[in-house]
């Protein structure tokens, strides 16, 4: 058996308040959720009851998103007490890299398709967010997947464009075109937006973009989520601000698009954001 057919998982829920928000399934909650399966199924795969890792130098190590891509969403089509499934597979597109794909099902039917691609990091200074370097791991790398889903090889490209900024188009959008249309400053929480291993939660940067989103627009009609990219290139400090750039922006009366830029204080890009949503 290849190992990495190790690597999946599939859970059953109840939609409580836990699991939704104001449209439906919150996408905050199942980005954590998918996460979470992600380190699990890393977990599994190399024998642990538990994700907890450390690289071959003997530092604490996690795995780091640099891209998450959530497609075809109906998550509004998910209410209270209603029972969905998330299924989710782990594959190797790179050296120290994993990609999990999760699909979410209700009454049988596909409500999104999300890819998280990962990284292993650890902080060259204790306490330092800045400081993230990547981590090795040679028992992990003899790990070949011989059959890598298309959308793993996919978003493992994007992701590397992103990374150095090699791309010209993206969801419809220009990179030649980027102009500052809009920029909100937030302070993230600590008790809210930083996770348990005390960096900014790869979570909390849609969440910001999101809170952006309604701060500029403030909609009569609730926008439903349709797609969204995230591509990370690094993370903040405890106490440090952060900058939401509307860079591009698309929208008429059945969808909005825009592409948003998240910034350290000191200007430094730490991720572009790219969202689709529509009203009907």
């Amino acid at each position: 058996m290849n190992r990495l057919d190790l690597a999946k998982l599939d859970n059953t829920y109840l939609a409580g308040m836990p699991h939704l928000d104001y449209s439906g399934l919150s996408e905050n909650w199942l980005l954590k959720e998918c996460a979470h399966q992600h380190w699990m199924a890393l977990a599994r795969l190399t024998g642990k009851a538990a994700p907890e890792f450390h690289d071959d130098q003997g530092h604490k190590s996690y795995a780091a998103f640099t891209a998450v891509s959530v497609r075809a969403a109906t998550l509004n089509h998910i209410s209270e007490n209603q029972r969905f499934s998330i299924s989710s597979h782990l594959s190797r597109p790179g050296r120290a890299r994993f990609c999990s794909s999760h699909q979410v099902q209700a009454l049988d039917k596909n409500c999104v398709s999300i890819n998280m691609l990962s990284t292993f990091v650890f902080r060259r200074e204790l306490g330092n967010n800045q400081s993230v370097t990547r981590a090795s791991f040679a028992a992990i790398d003899s790990v070949v997947d011989e059959h890598l889903p298309e959308p793993a090889t996919k978003l493992m490209k994007l992701s590397k464009q992103f990374r150095v900024g090699d791309w010209d188009h993206h969801f419809g959008f220009n990179k030649a075109d980027r102009k500052v249309l809009q920029q909100v400053v937030f302070k993230p929480c600590p008790n809210h937006d930083f996770n348990g291993a005390n960096f900014l939660y790869f979570a909390s940067f849609q969440a910001f973009v999101d809170r952006a989103e309604w701060q500029w627009f403030n909609f009569k009609e609730i926008p439903q989520l349709k797609d969204r990219d995230l591509f990370y290139y690094g993370n903040i400090n405890l106490g440090d601000s952060l900058t939401i750039r509307l860079c591009s922006l698309s929208t008429n009366e059945q969808t909005i698009r825009h592409w948003c830029e998240v910034s350290r204080e000191n200007g430094t890009k730490i991720a572009d954001i790219f969202t689709h949503k529509c009203f009907k």
